[in-house]
């Protein structure tokens, strides 16, 4: 595998962990706000079994810190690879939505 397709799957897997840590933050008592229930929808789509886990799972807090620590992860990775070692430590863990 070449070191560019390693850095797609990187970005595909930090776009994912985004929108669960980004639907984990959100609520339905913000869906008047604009694009939130357009983005919410989207990502019950794309992550049905994820956002279940999220809403109604045994373990709530676990697959919450579990997508947060894949999304530092992953940004971590895509920094190093971008900025360098230091960059990528500073801004570790880089967990905004």
């Amino acid at each position: 595998m070449k070191k560019q397709d390693i850095i797609n799957e990187v970005k595909n897997l930090e776009s994912k962990y985004f929108d669960l840590v980004w639907y984990a933050r959100s609520s339905p008592q913000n869906d008047h706000l604009k694009g939130s229930k357009v983005n919410r929808k989207r990502i019950e789509e794309l992550h049905p079994e994820e956002v279940k886990s999220l809403i109604d799972g045994d373990n709530l807090d676990y697959d919450y810190g579990f997508y947060c620590g894949m999304l530092a992860g992953m940004r971590y990775v895509l920094s190093m690879a971008a900025y360098g070692k230091e960059d990528a430590e500073e801004n570790f863990p880089f967990l905004s939505t």
